[in-house]
């Protein structure tokens, strides 16, 4: 089971030595998420890949997430063709259909989100696959290409794993992804998401080894304190608000209105009064968290569901706990695993 890890540092010389300590640590990937709010005081995500792939060696890069809705899908082809060129067969493409805090403050339209993203995922691939002498050619209602192609080819492959929810997102995902990867979900709504994803890939003529399943989840590789434990579990609870379809999954949030992120980012208040409605041991099954042990449970529970890959999300841990967090992981919990 590959465990890898969602960068915290919020400088590029902070994400270097983060990075430096993933790879110190053994383990397999780092991956950093694509966040655009206004005064975030965050690296923009091409630049920040750019700098962990000319400083790692062996960690394979992802975004978690980034779209199609902020920069034309042959900007994120071009700019991921070129990163393989300094880390090849190393660099994921991490996507999603796209949410609010990134896009509503900058009149991004937030509509035909999921329709927009499965033609921008076939532009992507299009540019990747043409050549001089066999250009791409696509017409859609969001995108076209005419006789088009990357303007850097790749020099390996570069998979695309899928952040998904919703049916249509997860149709997506079993038709046109290299691996899924959501949050927040508990091991029994993993299990039978994931076996819609394998049922639906079947149809389509693909099968399941063509996908990775992968899950980001709250991490605290500690034994937590009233306050940190009350942290963690706010966070969850606004994932699981935000998230509506892994509730129904869980035979919960019957009244929940369906609305998500997207959304939910203008209505703060609502958001929090969701989030307060989802039951304390339906967010709890999300988190990986406690003493080194609990911790294994825990991702045991979700490599027993079918999930291949843990991303450990660790935005909730004290910063002065982050170097002793990382070193937990690489050289207790996944030594563990990786020799039970």
């Amino acid at each position: 089971m590959k465990l890898s890890w969602s960068l915290a540092s919020s400088t590029i010389s902070g994400l270097l030595e983060e990075a430096r300590l993933c790879e110190e640590v053994g383990l397999d990937g780092i991956w950093f998420p694509d966040y655009q709010a206004p005064f975030a005081e965050w690296p923009e995500l091409y630049v920040a890949l750019t700098s962990l792939a000319w400083s790692t060696r062996k960690l394979f890069l992802g975004s978690l997430v980034t779209d199609v809705l902020r920069r034309h899908p042959m900007v994120a082809a071009h700019a991921f063709a070129s990163l393989s060129h300094i880390a090849p067969n190393r660099i994921i493409l991490g996507l999603g259909a796209g949410a609010g805090s990134s896009h509503f403050y900058y009149g991004i339209r937030l509509d035909h989100l999921a329709a927009r993203l499965e033609e921008g995922i076939a532009v992507i691939k299009a540019l990747w696959r043409a050549i001089p002498e066999k250009p791409a050619d696509f017409k859609g209602k969001h995108f076209s290409l005419e006789r088009a192609g990357s303007p850097l080819k790749p020099v390996s492959n570069i998979p695309i794993y899928l952040a998904s929810y919703g049916p249509r997102m997860i149709d997506i995902t079993a038709r046109m992804a290299d691996g899924w990867i959501p949050e927040s979900h508990t091991p029994s709504t993993y299990k039978t998401t994931l076996e819609k994803i394998y049922s639906s890939m079947e149809q389509f003529g693909r099968e399941a080894e063509e996908l990775e399943p992968c899950l980001a989840v709250i991490f605290y590789p500690f034994e937590p304190d009233e306050d940190a434990y009350k942290r963690i579990l706010n966070a969850a609870k606004h994932y699981l608000a935000a998230y509506p379809d892994i509730q129904w999954s869980a035979g919960q949030g019957a009244d929940h209105p369906g609305l998500r992120t997207q959304e939910l980012m203008l209505m703060p208040e609502f958001w929090n009064a969701l989030a307060n409605k989802v039951p304390d041991k339906l967010a709890d099954s999300t988190i990986v968290y406690g003493n080194v042990e609990e911790c294994i449970d825990r991702i045991a529970k979700f490599r027993d569901a079918g999930c291949l890959h843990i991303l450990l999300e660790p935005y909730w841990i004290e910063k002065d706990r982050i170097t002793e967090a990382l070193r937990i992981l690489g050289q207790k919990i996944k030594t563990k695993i990786d020799n039970p």
